[in-house]
């Protein structure tokens, strides 16, 4: 499962370099293969953060129920985002839109 991203943004921005375009499929992006491409593992970046592996594996999927909630969250996502390179600001707006239609 991956984030959705408006197609102007693809390649866009300078964090996620030359090869962004190639993580986008159908207007989302692979948040698993751009870590990966990046040659870092969930395991480093819950040793990084401690933050359990089963919360990270939750924001890749975008199942955000998983995680433990309040402040947590966005905290958690902002640390993910961090490690991989990837900007804070549009992996929360994600988050935020699919949570608030939850409500």
């Amino acid at each position: 499962m991956g984030f959705p991203i408006h197609p102007s943004e693809i390649g866009t921005s300078s964090r996620m370099g030359k090869n962004a375009s190639s993580f986008a499929v159908d207007n989302r992006l692979n948040l698993p293969a751009l870590r990966e491409k990046k040659g870092i593992s969930l395991r480093q970046i819950a040793d990084n953060t401690k933050i359990s592996m089963r919360f990270l594996q939750a924001i890749e999927a975008g199942d955000f129920k998983q995680l433990p909630g309040g402040i947590y969250n966005t905290s958690y996502i902002r640390q993910y985002a961090r490690e991989i390179g990837f900007e804070e600001a549009r992996l929360l707006d994600y988050y935020r839109s699919r949570t608030s239609s939850n409500s």
